[in-house]
């Protein structure tokens, strides 16, 4: 099967440089809590709406964001990509997801940022791990974006309709861990830019569209 070229690389580029930027100031305010009043005020917002219906909503949205879900899907999708010869859209999805993951999981180490303690959590979804970025929201972002990039790729009349979808899901997971007051909101608007970052470096890297060319 062969591949038509992709779009201008433009695009991805400042998207990945736009994210990076990004998420190098959110790195810089979460270690100097330069946005402090913007976290705590945001928190308050969410845990002035807790409830037991709530509670119940976001803890069953949460789980949509989860590792334990995402990744054994990122990975078969992926595999099933590799096994039709579709290398292009392999790498895209492979690099979106496990690159944006990677990084997360560095960033937490290496910022160390303590979970916010200002509102009780739930005692059953309170993690143990650093803070920023969160993961669930980096995980559902960059499912999501691969998802959509490989919908949009292949010219799919549900890639709008998918794009609302998805990029829905990836808030909700991401407000799940404010109203759950398991993160800052700046460690989920970070989690967004880590996905978005690997989506426009998965782009870049694979050089090529991921749709077949019409008649094959």
């Amino acid at each position: 099967m062969t591949f038509k070229r992709a779009p201008a690389a433009l695009p991805a580029i400042l998207a990945a440089l736009a994210a990076c930027l990004g998420l190098a100031l959110l790195s810089l305010a979460a270690t100097q809590s330069v946005a402090a009043g913007f976290d705590r005020a945001l928190l308050a917002f969410f845990a002035a709406r807790r409830g037991p219906q709530a509670d119940a909503f976001f803890l069953a949205v949460t789980w949509l964001g989860s590792s334990f879900v995402l990744m054994p899907a990122a990975i078969t999708v992926v595999a099933a990509l590799a096994a039709r010869g579709r290398w292009a859209a392999a790498g895209l999805a492979g690099l979106t997801y496990f690159g944006a993951s990677l990084t997360t999981w560095l960033l937490k180490l290496s910022i160390g940022r303590e979970r916010p303690a200002l509102f009780p959590s739930l005692p059953d979804v309170a993690p143990t791990d650093w803070s920023f970025p969160s993961g669930h929201a980096t995980h559902a972002a960059a499912f999501a974006l691969a998802a959509w990039l490989l919908l949009h790729e292949r010219r799919s009349r549900w890639r709008w309709p998918a794009f609302v979808a998805l990029g829905g899901l990836a808030l909700l997971v991401g407000a799940s861990r404010l109203h759950l007051q398991v993160h800052w909101p700046t460690d989920v608007l970070a989690g967004l830019l880590v996905a978005g970052f690997w989506a426009g470096v998965a782009l870049i890297v694979t050089h090529r569209g991921v749709a077949p060319k019409e008649g094959t």
